[in-house]
């Protein structure tokens, strides 16, 4: 009975080990600048690209940007 409670709390340490190790991934956008940089590079292409009509308002592109 030992074993499974001591292998049991090795995973559980592992697991909590793996969820802070990982959390900076579990953030908004805004809180991770690189992510958030790019998607904001991204958004002025597509705003530019919209202006000069390559690519038609609302467009598929647009629905994944935003998601």
């Amino acid at each position: 009975m030992h074993f499974i409670d001591n292998l049991s709390l090795s995973l559980s340490l592992l697991g909590i080990y793996g969820l802070i190790l990982y959390f900076r991934y579990l953030f908004p956008r805004s809180i991770i600048p690189p992510l958030s940089k790019l998607l904001n590079e991204t958004r002025q292409l597509l705003d530019r690209a919209e202006e000069i009509g390559a690519v038609p308002p609302q467009s598929e592109c647009r629905t994944h940007l935003d998601w």
